[in-house]
């Protein structure tokens, strides 16, 4: 009577912290993205280092999510320019559990970088 409450505490124990790892790659993802693009001298190439960045670190991770997106755009507030990086992913539950299991969770994050203003322009 015990055994299948104690596997399915075991299960969503496991599941719980698939997803906090997963979820702590795609925030590292976001980061290095953000942080990549705000080194780039043009919008274009800003763009171009954040998303090799962000599936770079996906990869690494053994994440499969999309395209992260970067988004460069200006702080009015401060008057610094910033480069925010958004990562979307939707992760299917049978790559947290077993092969089957209908579903899926998504997870998110964004980073925000200052553009350093000492960057070479060259």
């Amino acid at each position: 009577m015990l055994v299948p409450v104690f596997i399915v505490l075991v299960t969503i124990v496991i599941m719980a912290g698939r997803i906090r790892t997963i979820d702590g790659v795609v925030v590292e993802a976001s980061r290095d993205a953000a942080r990549a693009g705000s080194t780039a001298s043009t919008y274009d190439s800003a763009i171009s280092r954040g998303v090799t960045a962000g599936e770079d670190t996906l990869r690494s991770g053994g994440i499969h999510c999309p395209v992260p997106v970067v988004v460069p755009s200006l702080d009015a507030r401060l008057g610094v320019d910033t480069v925010q990086a958004t990562i979307r992913c939707k992760v299917s539950l049978s790559d947290l559990l077993w092969h089957g299991v209908p579903g899926s969770i998504p997870i998110n994050s964004s980073f925000t970088a200052v553009v350093d203003t000492y960057r070479s322009t060259n």
